[in-house]
């Protein structure tokens, strides 16, 4: 797993429960990398054969796309990569299962948002990819934020080509009945006791869902549970995704001691 830092990281712990469940012999490694190293490190793994590639996160999944081969849908529509295969003849290809993380632990607590409004704040890999998942799975309005301006409006503008059939937009609507507040940005990361976006903002019911994998409860989602709002952690979507993670990275079953990512 390649971040900077990956201190908080969760996806390891996660994944040896699944080679465990699974009897799977494989095993993935948290590795710290920089941003100026990130293109040195995916060049390595073209030749490390005994590995079947490479869990991405934060800050490198829009850098990751850049540096690869191949991709899938996901990425090409997001821009964004959070997980690396290694083929057999060197090639990267990328993929990307945050969204899908995201709707399956909604999913699972029996969240329906088909039809409703959803604010997403963060328009970077993970929020690109929470987007669209949120898009496919039926959202009637979806506002998007992020502290950078053109960054929302970029990520606005690739999926209302994608999905021109969708509603998005940076600007809440009058009668916006907010349904879905997620924080797709490290806000509240180690403990930062700011919040994304304000509570008071949220209307009663809505559910208030964070990415953030440490701690596992940020403050902000903390103080939603106080408030009475339905919650989704950032551990629950790390769960969420892992079975797509491994069926892209092990798409033949299981995996030998010739496959373990990184």
């Amino acid at each position: 797993m390649l971040g900077d830092p990956v201190v908080q990281v969760k996806s390891p712990a996660a994944f040896a429960a699944w080679a465990a469940e699974a009897d799977r012999d494989a095993v993935m490694i948290p590795v710290h990398v920089a941003p100026q190293d990130l293109p040195a490190t995916l060049q390595a793994l073209r030749g490390w054969q005994n590995c079947a590639g490479a869990v991405i996160t934060y800050p490198h999944k829009l850098a990751a796309a850049d540096a690869l081969d191949s991709w899938t849908e996901a990425v090409m529509l997001t821009g964004a990569c959070n997980v690396v295969k290694r083929l057999s003849d060197g090639r990267l290809e990328g993929h990307m299962t945050d969204g899908q993380g995201f709707a399956s632990a909604l999913a699972s607590k029996g969240h329906v948002l088909t039809g409703r409004d959803a604010l997403l704040v963060g328009a970077g890999g993970a929020g690109s990819a929470i987007a669209l998942a949120l898009l496919d799975a039926g959202v009637g309005r979806l506002v998007i934020r992020d502290r950078t301006a053109a960054r929302a409006v970029e990520l606005i503008a690739r999926l209302t080509r994608a999905r021109p059939e969708s509603a998005v937009t940076a600007t809440p609507p009058g009668d916006f009945a907010c349904a879905l507040a997620c924080n797709a940005t490290p806000v509240g990361m180690g403990g930062d006791p700011a919040h994304p976006w304000p509570l008071e903002d949220l209307p009663p019911g809505c559910i208030v869902a964070d990415i953030v994998p440490e701690p596992a409860e940020t403050p902000w989602i903390t103080a939603a549970r106080a408030r009475g709002h339905p919650i989704q952690t950032g551990p629950e979507m790390v769960a969420g995704q892992m079975p797509a993670i491994t069926s892209f990275l092990f798409p033949n079953g299981a995996a030998t001691a010739q496959e373990c990512p990184a």
